[in-house]
């Protein structure tokens, strides 16, 4: 980021009283909600969490291993 960019931004942030991560947090915020494709995330909180994993015989975790 251009140092003046940064610079102009933390005067204006300081002057509101305002937190620039605070700040940051809520525009990427806004940002994906009007950019993200319809789908893309089933869950907003899901693109923190890893994705499932399988186990090596390929059944979901959630199923026993001795199913018979």
């Amino acid at each position: 980021m251009e140092e003046n960019l940064k610079r102009r931004f933390n005067t204006v942030c300081t002057w509101k009283g305002l937190n620039m991560s605070d700040v940051t947090h809520e525009l990427i915020t806004q940002w994906l909600e009007e950019n993200t494709p319809p789908g893309l995330f089933e869950d907003p909180q899901e693109s923190s969490r890893e994705p499932k994993r399988k186990r090596s015989d390929g059944k979901p975790k959630s199923q026993p291993e001795n199913e018979t």
